[in-house]
């Protein structure tokens, strides 16, 4: 495999699994044989004429099914798109593929349908990028802020806190026809529709408010998940060089919630000497200590990381999920998450969101540069993704660990091949 970004369980009654390259190919593991098959099933590369531009961070960027995929064969993918003419280099596209009717171990490229494209031409950074489907049914999708340092540069500034921009936020869409109420959306994006906006979204026939968001202020959110118990929605946000973040929007949360960034990074406000961009017009929070959920304003995150800049620092956090699995009880509800550059993985308990310093979070594993994302099948049991290192493991019985450089040696205690 080439760059990993997505190892998918369709939970098709098969022992087929979906693995996703940034390139744009979508690869079969068959569980039968241990092996990938030789015929992806789908090839989305720009190189071999389709529509996915791979390039830093560019790429295929998240890979779902729908809930029915046994029945429906339906999935989604989210990706950078290339060049089709002045201005479209690099928009994000969420689009529509189906299985073929006839081999399920196919893809129909010819089924292609475009159900919203995002406007990001000016950076080729902060894509953001992944792809869910929430308890409710509907398709939530996490967006970057545009890019650059700050939010700051080529194009839109500060879209984070801007609502008529589909920039820095969490989406949230209806593809399936889940709510019967739901109306036509704006013109936010550039794309083509082929959704509704579920009524219960907080800017809903608002004007200019995007209908599609579901939450606002969030720089570069790679990777979310869904607890499959709780319904909490867990978000990796990486930060600029202050603070890496892991966000949660619990089920019982009233929408819309703004995470701060830019008017805040970690649990800094952009007014505090710490904050590495302090810009104008934020209102300015005196606090410089978490708490969540707040009573008003900026939802802070339970859980920060120092950014690169300190000796004990992460670069560029990756969100995972919460065990559900059976394997290994003593983890049971741990929620794991990783960073793309330090090569640790770390847990945590999680159980009281309502007090972060009560949070109790530990290094699992080291050794893992170039961690690229979590997965989770339809048990529970969760997957390291290692892009760099092109490889899939699966999580066992491990723990503890010293720090690990990026490039070091991927084979570490807490994982094992897949």
């Amino acid at each position: 495999m080439t760059t990993p970004i997505a190892f998918v369980d369709p939970d098709d009654g098969s022992s087929r699994r979906l693995i996703a390259t940034q390139q744009g190919a979508i690869l079969v593991w068959d569980g039968a044989s241990s092996q990938i098959l030789p015929t992806p099933f789908l090839d989305l590369r720009d190189d071999v004429g389709g529509p996915v531009l791979a390039q830093n961070e560019r790429g295929l960027l998240a890979l779902v099914v729908a809930p029915d995929y046994a029945s429906s064969g339906r999935l989604y993918v989210m990706y950078t798109r290339a060049d089709l003419g002045p201005g479209t280099l690099g928009d994000v596209v969420i689009a529509r593929y189906q299985r073929s009717a006839g081999n399920p171990a196919l893809g129909s490229v010819a089924s292609a349908e475009n159900i919203l494209v995002i406007e990001h031409s000016s950076a080729s950074n902060h894509n953001g990028g992944w792809l869910a489907f929430g308890p409710d049914g509907f398709l939530y999708i996490a967006t970057g802020d545009g890019g650059g340092g700050c939010d700051s540069g080529a194009g839109a500034n500060g879209d984070g806190q801007h609502n008529d921009s589909l920039a820095g936020k969490m989406l949230r869409i209806d593809v399936h026809g889940v709510d019967a109420s739901g109306t036509a959306p704006d013109d936010c994006g550039v794309g083509v529709g082929n959704y509704t906006i579920p009524t219960s979204n907080p800017f809903a026939g608002q004007e200019p408010a995007c209908d599609e968001i579901w939450a606002t202020g969030l720089r570069n959110p790679f990777r979310f998940s869904f607890d499959r118990q709780s319904g909490d929605l867990f978000i990796g946000d990486v930060g600029q060089s202050k603070w890496e973040e892991i966000n949660i929007i619990p089920s019982t949360a009233p929408a819309p919630v703004n995470f701060g960034w830019v008017c805040r990074e970690g649990c800094e406000s952009a007014g505090n000497a710490e904050s590495s961009c302090p810009v104008s017009g934020c209102p300015l929070d005196a606090g410089t200590s978490c708490e969540f959920p707040r009573a008003s304003g900026f939802f802070d995150p339970p859980l920060c990381h120092r950014n690169f800049n300190h000796s004990d620092g992460f670069r560029s956090i990756i969100g995972g999920y919460r065990y559900r699995g059976s394997r290994i009880p003593s983890i049971a509800g741990d929620y794991f998450y990783s960073d793309a550059y330090c090569g640790q993985v770390w847990k945590t308990d999680m159980l009281d969101t309502a007090n972060p310093a009560a949070i109790s979070s530990s290094c699992w594993a080291s050794g893992y540069g170039g961690s690229y994302g979590f997965a989770e099948d339809h048990l529970g049991e969760l997957y390291l993704i290692l892009g760099a290192a092109g490889r899939i493991d699966c999580i066992h019985n491990g723990g503890g660990c010293s720090w690990a450089g990026q490039g070091d040696t991927l084979f570490a205690d807490g994982f094992e091949g897949p």
